[in-house]
Order: structure tokens, then C-alpha cells, then sequence
């Protein structure tokens, strides 16, 4: 289970760090959906997905956010990255990562990486709406239509149900550590944040 993550930290923006430590970084075109994808060893073009699952030495995968959260999974013989935001999330798309990860190499943990915390995570009532049937324990009320959302909960829950038995939890907030990295909603920037896993 030899692995190597990266987090990339202001200044820098994400979406231009193309190569990490002399290899490549292959990054999905995120679509804020339930999609995985595999790189392998010919992967040219960059799959539309917001999960890659990776078995190759010699590339990084990663993912961009500035809010979102980015889990990093961790197999014997694999890895794997996702960006989860509320709508890939609600689609359960850590779920389905560790599902089709799990066809090949038993997933041994997971790492929640930065992304909005509970406390910043603030929603209207469309949202509690959406989530309220499988999730509403994730909710805490703060008016009438207004809530805070746990979303790192969620995706907890989730690889959890997949059968992750160790879920490490970084607990790095975007929005409490604004100066260290980017949020949209506290910014409104277009920089991101660069989550990145290779396998050893």
C-alpha cells in the first residue's frame, strides 16, 4: 500500500500544474457527476468522469476544487481520486469509485482531503430538499430555509457503505483556510486546488 499524495497550496493554481516530480498529472474533465474512469497506460485524452482509478507508476491522477471534496483511495495494487461536490455527491459518486475499484484490489483506505467543512457549508432549502430522503441527519437548520450541510459526512458515509474500513479525515476546510487554499464561495475565484495521488 505505497502511495504518494499532493496537495498543492497558494499561490500556485491547480489547473496549471501539469506534471508532478518529472510525471504526468491526468485529470478528468469534471462534470459534477457519478462517472469513474480508468487510466491505463494509453489513456491520451482526458475522460470526461469525476473518478479516476489508476494502477499506472508512472502518472499522477488528480482533481480541482475550491470547495468541493477531493478523497483519495487507496488499494493495494491501485489508487484513486474523486471530486465530489454536492451534485456527484447526491449521484454517489465515492460510492460508485469504491464499487468499481473494488472489482480488482481490495480498497484499504480512504483520505478526506481539503474541502468545505460543516460549519461553512451553508445551503438553501432546494438542497435539503434533494437530500433529505437518504440524508437529512447531515442537515442542522440555522433558519427557515437555510441550513448547514455536512458533505464531508456524506462521502464518509458512503465509503463506508462501499466497505472502506479506514477513512482518514485531514480535516483541512477550505473556507477556515482560505489563506492556504482556494474557495470559490469565499472568493469567488476561478484558481483551484490540485489534489493528486500517485501509486508507489
Amino acid at each position: 500500500m505505497n502511495y504518494e499524495i499532493f496537495i498543492s497550496k497558494k499561490p500556485a493554481d491547480g489547473r496549471e500544474i501539469k506534471e508532478i516530480d518529472g510525471l504526468p498529472v491526468i485529470r478528468p474533465i469534471q462534470v459534477h457527476g457519478g462517472e469513474v474512469s480508468f487510466v491505463g497506460r494509453r489513456t491520451l485524452k482526458p475522460p470526461r468522469a469525476d473518478a479516476l482509478i489508476t494502477d499506472n507508476r508512472e502518472v499522477w491522477i488528480g482533481v480541482l476544487t475550491a470547495d468541493c471534496i477531493p478523497i483519495f483511495l487507496i488499494g493495494e495494487e491501485a489508487v484513486g481520486i474523486v471530486h465530489a461536490g454536492w451534485r456527484g455527491t447526491l449521484k454517489g459518486v465515492a460510492f460508485n469509485a469504491v464499487s468499481y475499484m473494488s472489482r480488482f484490489t481490495k480498497v484499504k483506505k480512504a483520505i478526506i482531503g481539503v474541502g468545505v467543512c460543516k460549519k461553512c457549508y451553508e445551503v438553501k432549502r432546494d438542497l435539503w430538499e434533494l437530500f433529505k430522503e437518504r440524508y437529512s441527519s447531515f442537515f442542522e437548520r440555522v433558519s427557515e430555509d437555510r441550513f448547514l450541510l455536512d458533505l464531508k459526512g456524506i462521502n464518509k458515509l458512503q465509503l463506508s457503505s462501499a466497505g472502506v474500513e479506514e477513512i482518514e479525515d485531514l480535516n483541512l476546510c477550505s473556507m477556515c483556510n482560505n489563506d492556504l487554499y482556494y474557495s470559490y464561495r469565499k472568493e469567488k475565484t476561478e484558481k483551484r486546488t490540485l489534489s493528486a495521488i500517485r501509486l508507489l
